[in-house]
């Protein structure tokens, strides 16, 4: 009983980060795989069909918002597709240890990135985002 309760508030508080465009799906496949033994690439997998749904319902109320500019959307679906057959065969016929620590790698990087970023963030407000809608 406690593993689904567990899950479920796994569940809730990555829903909130991915939500917020955090990554949280990025979290998801850690704690999986640290805290609860799930192999690397079921955690990935559990991931992927977690991500779909919330994905939807994200692109749904940004796209409401006028946050989506369709034309890059469509490219990088794209490109995105087409290189994620790649990737999930790669994962596939990667031995576990050594994609643990590929990911590993790619998060390192990716938190040494942004902690020395120095870029400014841009805050839209709602009439800016109406009006860029209207073009």
């Amino acid at each position: 009983m406690w593993d689904s309760v567990w899950l479920a508030l796994l569940g809730c508080g990555v829903g909130i980060l991915s939500g917020m465009g955090v990554g949280g799906g990025s979290l998801l496949i850690v704690l999986l795989s640290a805290f609860l033994q799930v192999e690397q690439v079921t955690a990935q997998g559990i991931n992927l069909v977690y991500f779909l749904p919330g994905a939807a319902i994200a692109v749904a109320i940004h796209w409401k918002k006028g946050n989506i500019d369709a034309p890059v959307a469509a490219a990088g679906t794209v490109a995105g597709l087409l290189t994620a057959v790649a990737g999930a065969l790669l994962a596939l016929n990667m031995e576990g240890s050594l994609l643990k620590k590929f990911f590993a790698g790619l998060l390192f990087i990716a938190g040494i990135s942004e902690l020395f970023s120095k870029k400014e963030e841009q805050r839209i407000d709602d009439t800016s985002s109406k009006s860029y809608n209207a073009k």
